[in-house]
C-alpha cells in the first residue's frame, strides 16, 4: 500500500497528475527513514528537514508534522514494515507557490544486510563533480539523476558505491552516503561547504564521536588522505554506518572493516534503535 495525500491505495493505483512539476522538472523533496521494530527511525529530524527544505525552495507541506507523523505510522502497519525503508516524496505540485504539491509515502525492504558489514562496501570516484557553489546541493531534491548514473556506472564496475569530488578536487560525499576517515583514531569527514548534503547519520555520528570522546574534525578532505587512512566508514539513514575497505580496488588500510569503525556503528545502533 501507498499514502498519496493522506489516501491509502495499492501501489498500482497511485497516481500524481501528469503536469506535476515534480515530475517535469524534479522540483521536489523526499526522506528516506529508517524503520526499525515498526518504528521511524529519527523521524522528528526526518521531518525538520523536509520542513527547511520546503521554506528554501517555496514549497509547502501538506499538512502538519503531526499529521504527518500518523500517516507514516499507519502506513508502516499497513504494510507490516518492522524492519525496513520508509521513503517520502514531495512535490512542487502543477503551481508551485501558489497550490501545495503530491507527498506520498510508501515502504520498502532495506537494501543493507549483515555480510555487507562484514566484508564492507567497495567504492571508486565518479566521473561527476559536484558543485560546492549550488544552493540546492544541501537539500534532498528530486533532482538525482547524477547520484543514479554514477550509482549505475559503480554498480557495472563491481563498485557498492561512487564517491564524488567537488570542483576544486576534494571529496565531497558518495551517491547516497556521506564519507569518514579515521587516521590516528581521529575522525574526519568532509565540511559542509565542500558540496554534500549533511545527512542526518552523519550529524548523529559526528555527536556519537563527541560522546565516546573521540576527536572528529569537519574540515576539507583530500583524495590522497582518503586513500591513506587507516579506516574509512560510509553513513546513511539506513546503512548507518558501513565499512568501506577498498577505493578504486585499492585497500584502505588493512582493506577489512576497521575498529573504529565498528566501536561507532555499535554507539550509534545503541544510540538510536
Amino acid at each position: 500500500m501507498i499514502c498519496i495525500n493522506g489516501e491509502f491505495v495499492p501501489a498500482g493505483r497511485a497516481q500524481i497528475p501528469a503536469l506535476d512539476h515534480g515530475f517535469l522538472y524534479g522540483y521536489g523533496l523526499f526522506e528516506t527513514i529508517l524503520v526499525s521494530r515498526g518504528q521511524p527511525v529519527l523521524l522528528e529530524r526526518h521531518l525538520k528537514r523536509l520542513e527547511e527544505g520546503c521554506r528554501a525552495l517555496g514549497m509547502a507541506l501538506p499538512m502538519s508534522p503531526t499529521e504527518l507523523s500518523s500517516l507514516i505510522y499507519q502506513i508502516i502497519k499497513l504494510n507490516g514494515t518492522m524492519d525496513g525503508a520508509l521513503r517520502l516524496t514531495l512535490s512542487a505540485g502543477t503551481d508551485p507557490g501558489e497550490t501545495t504539491g503530491n507527498l506520498v509515502i510508501s515502504t520498502r525492504p532495506l537494501p543493507y544486510s549483515a555480510p555487507d558489514y562484514r566484508k564492507g562496501f567497495r567504492a571508486g570516484w565518479s566521473s561527476f563533480r559536484r558543485n560546492e557553489q549550488s544552493p540546492l546541493v544541501k537539500f534532498k531534491t528530486l533532482n538525482y539523476l547524477e547520484n543514479v548514473l554514477a550509482r549505475k556506472t559503480a554498480r557495472e564496475r563491481g563498485w557498492d558505491e561512487a564517491l564524488f569530488l567537488n570542483t576544486t578536487g576534494y571529496v565531497a560525499e558518495g551517491t547516497a552516503s556521506n564519507i569518514f576517515l579515521v587516521k590516528n583514531s581521529r575522525v574526519f569527514t568532509p565540511a559542509p561547504d565542500q558540496g554534500l548534503l549533511p545527512g542526518i547519520m552523519r550529524q548523529v555520528v559526528l555527536e556519537t564521536c563527541r560522546r565516546l570522546g573521540i576527536a572528529a574534525e569537519e574540515r576539507p578532505v583530500s583524495p590522497h588522505e582518503l586513500l591513506h587512512a587507516d579506516e574509512c566508514f560510509l553513513t546513511n539513514s539506513l546503512m548507518i554506518v558501513m565499512p568501506l575497505v577498498t577505493i578504486c580496488g585499492c585497500p584502505v588500510g588493512s582493506g577489512e572493516p576497521g575498529l573504529v569503525t565498528g566501536e561507532i556503528k555499535t554507539a550509534v545502533s545503541n544510540h538510536i534503535l
